[in-house]
């Protein structure tokens, strides 16, 4: 095991090792997300690329959002055939290269075309991590540990925030190269873990057909488990079966019912990751040093390091989901967060229609009730959202049906990027009403259309499905022939017990 540190690991510590290696790349994720906005501001930057205009700024900017869909495509084609650790490993390297090409880049091209490579590893990742940590992680704590990974996101974010504020006085070159080169640290400890012996997803393995490496997988990650490794091996067979009903290929699957009711469950988490970018996440991120500029009359240095602790408000209260998310469910934490998220757009919206500029007090309200907004957003659908999908999705369907979901995550971001400005300079405070009624109608859906799924395992949720919309018939088959397997293998054990026992006798 020289060369495999991690392989004799088992159980508890086996799955946060899967936890640590999971949030390096997520934190990588919300570094991405907040690094080239202080780096295309730097002297070094404007120089070396002759000071590119606010729209080719923004191109930019935006390039790395196509990227991180079309590493969401990518996975939806290939996923299934590499599995989620080959995944993971091909997005980590890809991001490492287009950090290189970022930080050697002779001109604008050549940034843009490490924008878009980098963005391809960061969609790969953020569609097959959250796949493998719900496969390998028990149903009791899968949100505790889904929910760690979105700390390390806020986490990532923080790191770059800070990183640029600590570099703002700096002219030269290193105010550029290090924060783009800071990419190639979080996708490098994540290749190292996984090479180092991190076991592969057994549901995956099970529906491939590789039982033996299924059942050696879950062996590791159940030991000290409160059933034994036969009953969820069980339970994923009798999900494959059922899932196997159907003789379709797993690319018409997603577009059908059947009865794990595929099409519906595929709606949801693209609907899921839909809401959470409509919810206003990223225009507000956007706007905050405006604010502080305008009404607060604070200058350029100023607003970025108050901006910046909109990070550190997110780490904190990204914290929450982690120990109460297993208590009070996804969907109640979900709905709370669009109700208090709503209600914060309302009397944000409402002040700044009133607000003249320069208005310190004003001012100070309007700034702590986007604060405000972060620390919901952070503690209820920073995790939640990216939690949800990786559990709601069936087997034969979760790689291609991840990455439609991170696909639309994706092309809104683009999008809410995309539009806020001139949103923002054309309808004002009207943007943030409009805003509100979206997170108003999330918590409404939510009640009506979601189903919970804290504490089940994912094979309970597929039968949910199965069991609601349908598919009884096809469960029941499935469970009278588990059963009848089940009895033949005991009856096998039982014959064995008695012949050896014969020839016991025959000996003595």
């Amino acid at each position: 095991m020289g060369l495999q540190p991690l392989a004799h690991l088992t159980g508890t510590a086996l799955v946060y090792c899967i936890t640590i290696a999971c949030s390096s790349g997520f934190m990588l994720f919300g570094y991405d997300q907040g690094v080239f906005s202080g780096v295309i501001v730097t002297p070094y930057f404007l120089k070396k690329f002759n000071k590119p205009n606010a729209g080719l700024l923004g191109t930019i900017n935006a390039l790395f959002d196509i990227g991180g869909a079309i590493g969401a495509i990518l996975v939806f084609i290939a996923g299934g055939y590499l599995g989620r650790k080959k995944s993971i490993l091909i997005g980590s390297i890809i991001v490492i290269i287009g950090a290189i090409i970022q930080a050697k880049a002779p001109n604008v091209a050549a940034l843009c075309a490490g924008r878009i490579i980098a963005g391809v590893g960061v969609g790969i990742d953020t569609t097959a991590i959250p796949i493998w940590q719900a496969e390998t992680a028990p149903p009791k704590t899968r949100g505790h540990h889904m929910a760690m990974e979105l700390v390390f996101t806020a986490t990532g974010l923080f790191i770059s925030q800070w990183t640029n504020f600590g570099l703002g006085t700096n002219n030269g070159p290193a105010a550029f190269l290090i924060p783009v080169l800071l990419q190639i640290v979080f996708p490098t400890i994540t290749i190292v873990m996984l090479l180092s012996g991190l076991p592969e997803s057994p549901r995956w393995l099970i529906g491939k057909g590789r039982f033996n490496e299924a059942r050696a997988s879950l062996e590791r990650l159940h030991v000290g488990s409160d059933q034994p490794v036969d009953v969820y091996f069980d339970e994923m067979l009798e999900v494959v079966e059922l899932e196997g009903v159907s003789e379709k290929s797993n690319f018409k699957l997603i577009f059908t019912s059947g009865p794990t009711q595929n099409l519906r469950r595929v709606f949801l988490a693209c609907w899921m990751m839909s809401m959470q970018q409509l919810g206003g996440i990223n225009s507000i991120t956007y706007y905050v040093p405006t604010l502080l500029i305008q009404f607060l009359g604070t200058t350029r240095y100023t607003s970025l390091w108050v901006a910046g602790l909109t990070s550190v408000v997110s780490v904190t209260f990204a914290l929450f989901p982690v120990f109460f998310m297993d208590r009070l469910g996804r969907i109640p934490l979900l709905i709370g967060g669009a109700v208090g998220q709503s209600i914060c757009f309302i009397i944000v919206g409402a002040l700044l229609a009133v607000t003249s500029p320069n208005s310190y007090s004003y001012g100070f309200a309007i700034i702590f009730f986007i604060y405000l907004y972060f620390a919901i957003f952070s503690g209820t659908w920073l995790a939640g959202s990216w939690l949800y999908p990786a559990e709601i999705l069936p087997l034969r369907v979760r790689g291609a049906g991840a990455s439609m979901g991170v696909f639309c995550y994706w092309m809104f971001n683009f999008l809410v990027v995309m539009i806020t400005p001139t949103a923002l300079q054309n309808i004002g405070y009207k943007m943030y009403i409009i805003y509100a009624i979206f997170n108003a109608l999330f918590a409404i859906i939510l009640w009506y259309i979601y189903p919970e799924t804290a504490g089940k395992s994912l094979e309970q949720i597929d039968m949910h499905f199965a069991r609601k919309y349908g598919g009884e018939e096809a469960l029941r088959q499935i469970q009278q022939e588990m059963e009848r397997k089940e009895m033949e293998r005991k009856d096998h054990g039982h014959r064995e017990g008695s012949e050896i026992g014969h020839l016991e006798k025959v000996g003595a």
